[in-house]
């Protein structure tokens, strides 16, 4: 009795942590994806940075947007709003894709937890219905399935 108890909740308790683990792989792919969605890097940026075109923007304090003048080449307007509107954008390339990737590590860790929960929650509900499911067909499935075997044969009476 002690052993098939033990049994139990042991396949309880690894149930459990798969759900966690799934939770966990769900949240990260999601925040990720999310991150990556919110802060993309963009090529006309990084263009309109190794343009000589763009000697002027680049020349530029950050984030001046009263000081600024539009450039006249369309290659260097992205660079232009991306210069004038952080006050802390950069002058190179590789500085500006470092940037965003240091915007979607912090967004990951920033949302990392409320979707962990969201996923876990989301799956806990998929495991209980599941074994609703189970329980209820045990329960109903077994007992009308039992019945139907027990009906009497009144060709015998007389």
């Amino acid at each position: 009795m002690h052993d098939m108890k033990h049994r139990n909740w042991y396949r309880v308790s690894i149930r459990l942590i798969q759900a966690t683990v799934l939770s966990a792989i769900l949240a990260t792919g999601v925040t990720s994806g999310g991150a990556i969605y919110d802060h993309p890097i963009d090529a006309s940026i990084t263009a309109g940075m190794a343009a000589p075109e763009c000697a002027v923007v680049r020349a530029m304090p950050a984030g001046s947007v009263l000081l600024a003048v539009q450039p006249d080449h369309d290659i260097c307007r992205s660079y232009f709003l991306y210069r004038t509107a952080s006050p802390n954008s950069t002058n190179d390339a590789n500085s500006y894709m470092a940037s965003v990737m240091q915007d979607r590590i912090d967004e990951f860790w920033q949302l990392f937890g409320y979707v962990w929960l969201l996923c876990l929650a989301t799956v806990g509900i998929f495991v209980a219905l599941a074994y609703a499911v189970r329980v209820g067909y045990w329960l109903y499935g077994r007992s009308s399935s039992a019945g139907a075997g027990d009906v009497q044969d009144d060709r015998g009476a007389p």
